[in-house]
């Protein structure tokens, strides 16, 4: 053991805290992270002269977003400790007894959440602040996007409010929630996200509230900041005041309150039974200290508090062997490895295929054709390769490497710069082209009832639609070629493709297959445009104005809009009877042609939703402050922009005056 290898080791913790934190696209595993975080330990206990202050030993790790405000946390935010097995837990608990010098201690014990840190404050009983943990000092203003979440009450249920009430949650997704954003990511030519952790911390660090909302978070509180009120002196009972004034808290059967070590492993046993069913991700139980009296005295170390622990439970996992590595083509062209396994049974289900990702995981994890690999289901959904045991591993494997041809039409393999995705690069490609038909019809695009993925394989093979507009050029006898298509099914199909003609515009832009646009970017697309024919004349300066339009979108938008196929595509489908409806403003408002830009935080609002008022009166809505402005709206703690305003001599609108002028 030397320096070096202490410092090497930090940099490594800390590569994976901006994996975790800031990418919310952890590479290892949290058991795996631990440990590491114990070697440093290990190491720093043995050689204190060493420690620096930089170490992940001294500071909660995670980091700061872009975009959002950073505010101070009245009361630190810290993590907690993590134990794996009885004797860990056993052992916090005789740490516990020893300081406080008490033969007995009542604990509670609880759900470990598996989703992200937040903190929220009520003055008077009124919703007013929420915060991630960040680094425990400082987090991320996200009251916006909390807001979002439908179970948080703006008011509390109580007659008579504390000044100042802060409490302590979790935001995370619902497993049905995380299946719907993952499959509107890939209908976006986006990757997958690997659990429902990342995919709520990824929606929290989104800067358009209205995209947060259509991700269907959730929040739970279990804990009152110390020294901010509330009329309880301990745990247990402060799960009850949470319920009691109306904030979602755990259910009875989630938290138990004993002396006895026993009761805990119980607890922890039948929570892990029952694991699967909750319907939300948890990795473990917490335990801690009951009297907020006694904790006062155990206090804190650097980043953890002295009287809580984790308790967390192993994933499932199982261990099988990788028959082969195929390649799917997606709609977008992406390239996907998928590990073909010999069929296991993991967490109630026969898994005999995996994905792989990508190409960087593949690599990074050394995973080969005939390896015997660990699988586990992440948020116990989706069958993922935890790691490869390299001991098993038979003779002669050889690295695995991504075809530098597409397996489907043998087009050459392109590398695009900031992707890790590799695509086929051509457009006619027919698995590409059956997976973009497949999905028009689908439920979240056109929604054309009765022409599932196999209907329109179908059509494809049998040469009657070869694009999406040939659908609504069917007839009732090409629709009859189809196998187990008779009279009834023919007239049902035909009915559900003229059904389908008359439809809005954000439907159709996501339908499209545009890549990066959603549901959410469509909408926002469709508000500022009116029609296809005034968004497919915008430039990527006029689309990245609006605001929730990134430059990654803007960029595909044009490029899609710039193909003379696309383009008249677009024009057959209309010509075939399909009428998007047009976005209408009302003209001769006051706002009409009026630019606006926005700053501070607005109270009755979301940014997103003033910003669609103003369009929708033939407003627009810029990102900085000019001479060409006509207003600023101004909310709370307005920063740079009002001030350039006052200066160029630019009217002002509060909120109540945006509001009477609506």
């Amino acid at each position: 053991m030397s320096k070096p290898q202490y410092l090497s080791l930090i940099k490594e913790i800390q590569k994976h805290d901006r994996a975790y934190y800031e990418h919310a696209r952890p590479v290892i595993s949290d058991y795996e992270y631990d440990q590491l975080l114990k070697d440093l330990e290990k190491m720093e206990k043995s050689h204190p002269q060493w420690v620096i202050p930089d170490s992940p030993t001294q500071r909660v790790s995670e980091m700061p977003s872009k975009g959002f405000k950073q505010v101070r946390h009245t009361i630190p935010m810290l993590s907690l400790a993590n134990t794996y097995s009885r004797e860990e837990l056993s052992d916090f608990v005789k740490r516990v007894k020893k300081w406080t010098e008490k033969k007995e201690i009542d604990f509670c014990s609880e759900l470990k959440m598996d989703g992200v840190a937040v903190t929220v404050r009520y003055e008077k009983g009124q919703y007013a602040l929420a915060l991630t943990r960040g680094d425990g000092k400082k987090g991320d203003d996200i009251t916006a996007n909390l807001k979002t979440i439908s179970t948080l009450p703006l008011t509390l249920n109580v007659k008579n409010p504390p000044d100042l009430l802060e409490i302590r949650g979790e935001v995370f997704m619902p497993h049905h929630a995380f299946q719907n954003a993952n499959r509107n990511k890939e209908e976006a030519g986006e990757e997958p996200w690997a659990n429902p952790r990342n995919a709520a911390a990824g929606s929290l660090k989104l800067l358009d509230s209205k995209v947060v909302k259509e991700r269907r978070l959730a929040v739970v509180f279990y804990g009152i900041a110390d020294g901010t009120g509330g009329p309880v002196s301990s745990q247990y009972q402060c799960h009850q005041y949470l319920h009691d004034i109306g904030l979602p808290s755990f259910a009875k059967r989630h938290r138990i309150k004993t002396t006895k070590i026993d009761d805990l492993f119980a607890f922890a046993e039948r929570i892990e039974k029952e694991r699967k069913a909750l319907g939300f991700d948890i990795d473990g139980i917490v335990v801690k200290v009951d009297s907020f009296s006694l904790r006062k005295g155990l206090g804190a170390t650097g980043k953890s508090p002295r009287w809580a622990v984790a308790y967390k439970f192993a994933s499932e996992q199982a261990l099988t062997q990788i028959l082969d590595i195929t390649v799917q083509v997606g709609r977008t062209g992406v390239l996907t490895p998928v590990a073909e396994l010999k069929s296991v049974s993991l967490a109630g289900s026969t898994i005999s295929r995996a994905t792989l990702h990508n190409r960087e995981e593949i690599e990074r994890k050394d995973i080969r054709i005939n390896d015997y690999v660990v699988i586990e289901k992440g948020g116990d959904v989706i069958p993922k390769v935890v790691s490869v045991d390299k001991k098993k591993r038979p003779k002669g494997t050889k690295p695995w490497h991504m075809p530098k041809k597409c397996p489907i039409c043998e087009s050459t393999v392109v590398e695009i710069e900031g992707e890790v995705a590799v695509r086929c690069s051509n457009p006619n490609c027919a698995q590409q082209v059956l997976r973009q038909i497949a999905f028009f019809a689908s439920k979240v695009a056109m929604d054309i009832d009765h022409m599932g993925p196999k209907v329109v394989q179908q059509l494809v093979e049998k040469g009657l639609v070869k694009s999406i507009a040939d659908i609504y050029a069917l007839t009732a006898e090409e629709v009859a070629l189809l196998d187990g298509f008779k009279e009834k099914s023919v007239q049902n199909l035909l009915e559900s493709i003229e059904k389908s003609k008359k439809t809005t515009l954000p439907r159709l832009l996501v339908s499209l297959g545009i890549k990066y646009v959603g549901q959410g970017v469509a909408d926002l697309l469709a508000k500022r445009s009116g029609d296809i024919d005034a968004l497919a004349k915008m430039d990527v300066e006029e689309l990245e104005a609006i605001e929730g339009v990134g430059e990654k979108v803007a960029e595909s938008v044009v490029a899609y809009f710039e193909s003379p196929d696309n383009f008249k595509e677009i024009h057959r489908l209309f010509h075939l009877g399909v009428s998007p409806e047009k976005i209408k403003t009302r003209k001769g408002h006051p706002f009409f042609g009026k630019i606006f830009v926005l700053t501070g935080g607005l109270e009755n609002y979301a940014r997103m939703e003033a910003t669609t008022l103003i369009k929708e009166r033939g407003g627009k809505v810029s990102s900085s402050v000019s001479k060409k402005t006509d207003f600023v709206l101004v909310g709370d703690e307005p920063g740079s922009k009002y001030e350039k305003a006052k200066k160029l001599g630019i009217k002002i609108l509060s909120e109540k005056e945006f509001t009477r002028s609506l």
